[in-house]
């Protein structure tokens, strides 16, 4: 049975693809469970844009809502320092 993260990389592939990684400063990916609702989300490491306008690169958590279907949904809007407070977050959802 495949995993959850393959699941979704196989129905959005071009989101994993090395050129939108570079893009968007993805660095890694994983799912992990709201523990209230047990709904999946995909949680990346990332720079989003950080460096633009000469600023410092840096990397924050950002979670994405896993539809049924494995699509990759909604974009949660709180941006997340480090895994220990994305986890947290997790707790209530």
């Amino acid at each position: 049975m495949a995993s959850v993260l393959q699941s979704v990389k196989a129905r959005q592939p071009e989101w994993f693809s090395r050129d939108n990684r570079r893009f968007f400063g993805d660095v890694s990916y994983r799912v992990l469970y709201g523990k209230a609702t047990g709904e999946r989300y995909l949680v990346r490491l990332t720079s989003m844009f950080s460096d633009m306008f000469g600023q410092p690169k840096r990397h924050v958590w950002r979670v994405n809502v896993i539809e049924e279907d494995f699509k990759i949904g909604a974009l949660v809007e709180d941006i997340f320092s480090d895994l220990w407070a994305v986890k947290e977050w997790l707790k209530e959802h």
